[in-house]
């Protein structure tokens, strides 16, 4: 058993699948270097979500174990921070707290680089991912990580 916090392990994610992508990237693999690139950003910002915001790893209302940082509805239930793209009630509902807007604010356009990444294109042929779309999602991903790292170090988002 680990003695890491939940937080620690999508840290320690992000690092991982960036240091993949970077060398995926460097061969020219680009599907697979946009697909870890997009699990580093993914699992960097579950970190941030569960270090500022009122998402939890806690058992959901129904009793289940989440594998996924969840908010609780202001009507109930749960809403879950599952892959990338989060669409913008994901947003809405995350901004809704105080820390939350600080999140979003510090992240500004970071996100707008994963309107059109999805965990779905492992399975395919992915003519649609180039080098420049891979390029553009690195930079995303390392100003995520960025910002993770400071408020890893910080305590802060600022």
């Amino acid at each position: 058993m680990s003695n890491h916090s939940v937080e620690e392990h999508f840290a320690s994610a992000a690092e991982r699948h960036f240091r993949d992508a970077e060398y995926l990237q460097a061969d020219s693999r680009w599907p697979n270097a946009d697909h870890h690139f997009g699990f580093a950003a993914e699992c960097a910002l579950k970190s941030l979500l569960l270090q500022f915001t009122e998402a939890t790893m806690d058992p959901k209302p129904n009793g289940r174990t989440p594998n996924r940082p969840w908010i609780r509805k202001e009507t109930g239930g749960a809403h879950d921070y599952g892959h990338l793209p989060w669409t913008e009630a994901d947003l809405a509902i995350l901004a809704h707290g105080q820390l939350g807007s600080q999140l979003l604010t510090a992240l500004g356009d970071h996100l707008n680089a994963f309107e059109n990444w999805t965990e779905q294109d492992r399975y395919l042929h992915c003519e649609h991912i180039t080098e420049e779309s891979v390029t553009a999602l690195r930079e995303a991903t390392q100003a995520i990580l960025t910002l993770h790292e400071s408020a890893l170090i910080n305590g802060s988002l600022s």
